[in-house]
């Protein structure tokens, strides 16, 4: 089975704008955190992850932009993408079983 690292960035876009971008496909894709879209945008990306687990292995990277200030977001963020990567460990044989 494939092995595959996904990026993931923490980033302030502007004073107002906390950003995980993901970068999942060609072009990366941008998780508003202050946006009352932000649990659509992340269900978006958990199914985007599960038709990747399909094919391959799949863990993801956290990383912090250098100057990124807001521990809150920090610890809240790393605690979501660890917790990602459990859930999508556990999800993933299972899903491959249901498939062949």
């Amino acid at each position: 089975m494939n092995h595959e690292i996904i990026k993931v960035n923490l980033l302030e876009a502007d004073p107002d704008t906390d950003i995980l971008r993901f970068y999942v496909t060609d072009e990366p894709i941008d998780v508003n955190l202050n946006s009352s879209a932000c649990q659509g945008q992340l269900k978006n990306i958990f199914a985007i992850l599960l038709r990747r687990l399909i094919r391959s292995d799949i863990k993801l990277e956290l990383s912090v932009n250098e100057g990124y200030k807001r521990v809150m977001y920090i610890e809240v963020c790393t605690k979501y993408i660890e917790d990602l990567n459990r859930e999508l460990a556990e999800v993933s044989e299972e899903l491959r079983r249901e498939l062949s």
